[in-house]
């Protein structure tokens, strides 16, 4: 594994040199952790354009698909963590771009249900199978022990992250 000294670690050491009496500690871990997100995101969207598709677009596919049953708006913001008015403006996009359909709420006759064409569940395994190829790529450069720790040290992580979040609440 490679232990070099990288960009994180320069930040870390301006900081120190400025406030010497400030905890730097944290910033090489939550550094990385939005270096990573960022650079995996930008990769995996280059993927998706190749496929014809957003991150926005997949977002609500991956939503739709996952569920296996049409979904109100509402279901879909809330599962999606995206706005009301950008799932709506999504949604219509979806619409005219012939991969999702809205139909009638039968619980509520005001609303409507949005379902994926039988078309987006034609594209959408392989659109898949390309992130996973993409994300394994990347992981293929650690050492095998090394994703099972960093697999298990990240859900540990989002635990206290989502506890300290719920205690703020």
């Amino acid at each position: 594994m490679n232990s070099e000294k990288d960009s994180i670690d320069e930040v870390q050491r301006q900081w120190t040199r400025i406030l010497p009496a400030l905890d730097t500690s944290p910033m090489v871990i939550t550094g990385r952790i939005r270096y990573l997100a960022q650079a995996i995101q930008a990769g995996s969207d280059e993927v998706l354009a190749r496929q014809g598709l957003t991150r926005a677009d997949f977002d609500i596919l991956s939503v739709l698909v996952r569920s296996g049953r049409a979904l109100s708006p509402t279901e879909i913001t809330v599962q999606s963590l995206i706005s009301a008015p950008g799932t709506t403006k999504r949604i219509k996009k979806l619409e005219s771009d012939g991969l999702v359909n809205r139909i009638l709420n039968p619980s509520d006759k005001r609303g409507y249900l949005i379902e994926p064409t039988n078309h987006a569940l034609e594209i959408f395994q392989p659109v898949v199978e390309s992130i996973s190829d993409y994300e394994r790529t990347l992981l293929g450069k650690l050492e095998p022990r090394d994703v099972i720790q960093l697999t298990e040290s990240l859900r540990a992580f989002v635990s206290a992250v989502r506890e300290s979040k719920a205690e703020s609440d």
